[in-house]
């Protein structure tokens, strides 16, 4: 067997297409471009050229399958055969290289022999074998070769889960998506855990909407705006009208007749599944419905044994005590009634069943127990929402204080950023990054004895909460969704690191935009100065937007020497560019305020297939390749 021994120590090991390092087994194609006189000779490997030893002549112009082999003090690149390409062609050199390999020749094999071999890859029997593994367990092998390739490019640990999570990034499902159905299935199969409780409320610190929200939670809304005791009298009388319009109360009556009907209804209630609350509630109501027919002399009687049914929640309003104590009549105990409803419902919100579910819903059965009228109530309110979210002309026949309700309800499910307010922006894009746990092995490995308290918030996110989940009795269909956004999550920390002296970062967060939600993708790449910090002189920052009506949205913005160049790509650049217009003056005056100049904003729409794909699809640090000696390079 012929051998060429490399004169580079072990120390500074020979790169092979200017950045992939040899490691000891790799098998790869070298061309000798050089014999000289001295048996030593030029070889090319990938786009790596090299001064070798030779042990045993080569021929010029050959091109020789070489393993590599460390030893002491240097690199031996061992010459196997001729792969002859320009005979066997590309198949013929993959079934060459499967046998060097000693794997079993497999369409899979193949495949995968021919893309290392196109990409001039690196490929050892251990990574080859690892990487075959991988493939045949994704759901697309093909969709996971360009992972393979990033893995080599980027030189990430080539490991199972940096596979896993790329692979996962690289189907490009949206984020927010996978979120939103992530919390549907928790709900859907009840809290099977704390952490599944957990999870759940982190979720909606994040906003997520979840599928039909609106009739979700719509009516859930509507009872709390009616019973909380903060709302001012004008946004409970909306909503109680609005609940009528829904059909969940009677349509027709004032509040004091349904309240009165509640308490005589009390005892046809007494058969329902006894909830903490609801027993509460149920109790306090058959003390007023008896006090109705004289059973009690007093009203104070009444007051100290309503208190006592409340006893470990002082929640009822000390204006009960303002009320006339004359007489017992449904006049005067309505409004204690009420005060009742409101301290149920005020109970209700502070507790969460062991099912994970908001016990307002067994209130709402309780004011209504026909269930086919509550969920033709949600669908109404859904309906209500709809019309006020999109101002349609059916809006316009709502009230005044309902409207102030319907409000108050869509602003509480759809809570967006104030993109008019930039430290707002921060502040808030920071948060996200916390909740998702992007920032947790930061914490744990900048952990000081000051910092116990702290830690605790950092575990109580996203990422430690799925890996705690995962590790839980749960079904196939949680854990499934749980490591599809493990993996995302992993995947945008993977990408976010350092090349050279160019820091990259990659972030996909939820966002909602009025009643649509989308992902915000950011993508910044930025130098750093020598001592190590983020220069702000230089930096490209990509953004990626898929709106309402815009639809796919790229605003590209380049910072050289504190001069700033945005361009924005859309299908609508015209449009854009005239409504932006009244805008730039203001935004070259704030940038100039921070030392930066504008040099100019421009619109374009995509005029290639490249640029139509920026639209939905992010370009991949690995696919616009790493540094090579350029200040800035996505």
């Amino acid at each position: 067997m012929q051998s060429i021994t490399s004169g580079k120590p072990v120390s500074s090991p020979i790169e092979v297409k200017g950045f992939v390092s040899l490691k000891n087994g790799q098998i790869l194609i070298g061309k000798v471009n050089k014999v000289f006189p001295d048996q030593t000779a030029e070889v090319q490997i990938g786009h790596q050229k090299m001064i070798a030893n030779l042990e045993i002549p080569l021929r010029t112009g050959e091109r020789y399958w070489f393993q590599v082999k460390q030893i002491e003090g240097g690199v031996v690149l061992k010459a196997l055969d001729s792969p002859d390409l320009n005979v066997s062609g590309l198949k013929g050199t993959a079934a060459q290289l499967i046998a060097h390999l000693g794997m079993t020749p497999e369409p899979a094999a193949t495949k995968l022999a021919e893309y290392l071999l196109t990409n001039r890859l690196p490929i050892t029997k251990e990574t080859f074998q690892s990487s075959l593994q991988w493939l045949k367990a994704a759901d697309a092998a093909e969709a996971g070769l360009p992972v393979i390739k990033s893995m080599f490019n980027q030189q990430l640990p080539f490991v199972k889960d940096v596979f896993d999570a790329l692979f996962t990034q690289s189907k490009g499902e949206p984020f927010h998506k996978l979120l939103s159905v992530f919390k549907q299935q928790l709900q859907d199969v009840g809290a099977v855990t704390r952490t599944a409780v957990k999870l759940m409320d982190v979720l909606d610190s994040l906003h997520v909407v979840k599928q039909n929200q609106l009739q979700q939670n719509g009516l859930q809304n509507l009872v709390a705006t009616w019973l909380d005791p903060v709302s001012t009298p004008e946004m409970k009388s909306g909503a109680f009208s609005l609940l009528q319009k829904t059909g969940l109360i009677p349509k027709g009556i004032t509040e004091s007749v349904f309240l009165e009907n509640l308490m005589d209804g009390a005892e046809a209630r007494s058969g329902m599944a006894k909830i903490s609350v609801i027993d509460k509630l149920q109790q306090g109501l058959q003390l007023l419905s008896g006090a109705k027919s004289g059973a009690f002399a007093k009203v104070e009687e009444i007051d100290t044994t309503i208190y006592r049914i409340f006893n470990d929640h002082d929640h009822l309003p000390a204006d009960i005590h303002s009320i006339q104590r004359k007489n017992n009549s449904a006049e005067k105990l309505s409004p204690l009634a009420f005060h009742l409803l409101q301290s149920a419902f005020t109970e209700a919100t502070a507790k969460k069943a062991i099912g994970g579910k908001i016990e307002v819903n067994d209130l709402i059965g309780y004011l209504n127990m026909d269930t086919e009228q509550i969920e033709e109530s949600k669908g109404k309110v859904a309906e209500l929402l709809f019309q006020s979210l999109n101002k349609l002309p059916e809006a316009q026949y709502v009230r005044l204080n309902e409207k102030l309700v319907l409000s108050h309800v869509l602003e509480a499910e759809f809570q967006t950023i104030d993109f008019t307010n930039g430290p707002c922006v921060a502040h808030q894009l920071k948060e996200m990054t916390k909740v998702l746990g992007l920032q947790l092995e930061h914490a744990l490995i900048n952990l000081s004895g000051d910092d116990m308290k702290e830690i605790q918030n950092d575990l109580e996110t996203i990422k430690p909460l799925l890996l705690k989940l995962l590790n839980e009795q749960i079904p196939a269909s949680i854990k499934e969704m749980a490591e599809q956004i493990l993996n995302r999550i992993t995947a945008q920390q993977i990408l976010s690191q350092e090349n050279g002296p160019i820091q990259n970062l990659l972030l996909t967060l939820p966002l909602n935009l009025g009643s649509i939600q989308t992902d915000l993708t950011l993508q910044w790449s930025g130098r750093k100065t020598k001592d190590g910090k983020i220069d702000p002189d230089y930096c490209r920052v990509l953004f990626y937007l898929e709106l309402e009506r815009l639809k796919g949205t790229v605003i590209d913005m380049q910072v050289q020497n504190r001069i700033i160049n945005v361009t924005v790509i859309n299908g609508h650049g015209a449009v854009l560019e005239e409504a932006a217009s009244q805008y730039l003056d203001i935004l070259r005056e704030n940038l100039g305020k921070m030392d930066y100049r504008l040099s100019g904003v421009s619109f374009v729409k995509p005029v290639n297939e490249k640029e139509r794909d920026l639209r939905v699809k992010p370009i991949r640090f690995s696919e616009a390749g790493s540094y090579s000696g350029v200040d800035i390079r996505i």
